[in-house]
């Protein structure tokens, strides 16, 4: 029997995660087994039937399962999850009031192979932990690793609803995170009013990322705003597109028209969408020839204001400098190497 892959779920209301399962263990969907959880070894529980280790896996480095508990681990594990890791955030955060340290506690972790106790917690500062390591260690009689997540992480840990209504992405099924601009923001011509489009961790929404390369090529077929126009015998110009609907608003003398994009290209016939880059001439997203403003200079209504574009633009700061740093524990994870085996040999 071959290595198989396999979903395992290590805490009660979190993601699964897949494991290298070694041909020597035989386990079903419920079964408890033993991982190698980064450093550590740790307890989860079979989410999905193994399958065979699809060809595309085989080169990826995956961490495995190491082992299968008898009831008395599982149990005691249990207890340890239900009683011991909630008392441990409770107390941790009586040492942080004492000694007036800035962090915010996002969970505990014991491990009881190792007895090591693991406090991830989110601050905007670095910060010097080494006297509450000793006082936790001498509460819990055990090693204490403090680790400092970024707000993604801790986001997705803690768990919940976005504004989608959706169970948070970062909880769900990311892996990872990526820096998020307010570019994508206004090339998906969504409002910018930081509430809107900022997430439960306070920062852009993840979500932005995910149609943004469609609407960047969508773009390509419309005009731009504030583009120059013609309708009816009206003078005007472009105030709105609907990427999904395909039409575009029009304000001439007044009066507000939303016609289709096919109906705006049969009333310029002068425009045909974008332009390759070989041909020299004047910007093609504008019906008549004129200069458009470039697209760092298109407002979008209600979004210039001093104090909207200085929220925006410090969530962006705060998103690229936690990336940047390897702060966010998801991107900066490191990968375990599979173990190779040595083949068995014969006793001929």
């Amino acid at each position: 029997m071959e290595d198989r892959l396999v979903q395992v779920r290590l805490r009660e209301g979190k993601k699964p995660q897949r494991f290298l399962l070694p041909d020597e263990f035989d386990v079903e969907v419920g079964n408890w087994v033993v991982v190698q959880d980064e450093e550590d070894e740790d307890l989860g529980t079979v989410t999905a039937k193994p399958i065979p280790l699809p060809l595309e896996w085989e080169d990826v480095e995956l961490p495995e399962v190491v082992g299968v508990p008898d009831v008395e681990e599982v149990e005691k594990t249990v207890q340890v999850r239900t009683e011991r890791e909630p008392d441990a955030i409770k107390i941790a955060y009586g040492k942080v009031r004492e000694r007036e340290m800035d962090i915010k506690l996002v969970q505990a972790r014991y491990y009881q192979r190792s007895n090591k106790m693991k406090f991830h917690f989110t601050s905007e500062n670095r910060v010097d932990f080494r006297e509450l390591v000793k006082d936790l260690a001498h509460e819990f009689h055990a090693r204490i690793e403090m680790r400092q997540i970024g707000v993604r992480d801790a986001a997705g840990i803690a768990g919940g609803y976005g504004l989608c209504g959706q169970e948070l992405c970062c909880s769900r099924f990311l892996k990872g995170f990526d820096p998020i601009t307010i570019r994508m923001a206004k090339d998906q011509y969504l409002a910018l009013n930081p509430s809107k489009i900022s997430g439960c961790c306070g920062r852009l929404l993840c979500c932005l990322k995910y149609e943004h390369e469609t609407y960047v090529d969508a773009k390509k077929r419309f005009p731009k705003l504030g583009a120059s126009t013609r309708y009816e015998e009206k003078q005007g110009k472009v105030t709105g597109v609907n990427i999904i609907k395909e039409t575009v608003t029009l304000l001439a003398e007044s009066n507000i028209f939303e016609i289709s994009l096919e109906e705006f290209k049969q009333n310029h016939p002068a425009w045909r969408g974008p332009a390759k880059a070989s041909q020299p001439g004047p910007s093609p997203t504008q019906p008549d020839g004129s200069e458009t403003e470039t697209e760092e200079e298109v407002l979008i209504e209600g979004a210039e204001t001093e104090k909207v574009q200085g929220s925006l633009t410090e969530l962006e700061e705060k998103d690229k400098s936690e990336v940047a740093s390897g702060r966010s524990e998801s991107s900066g994870k490191s990968r375990r190497r599979r173990r190779r085996r040595k083949p068995k040999q014969s006793n001929e």
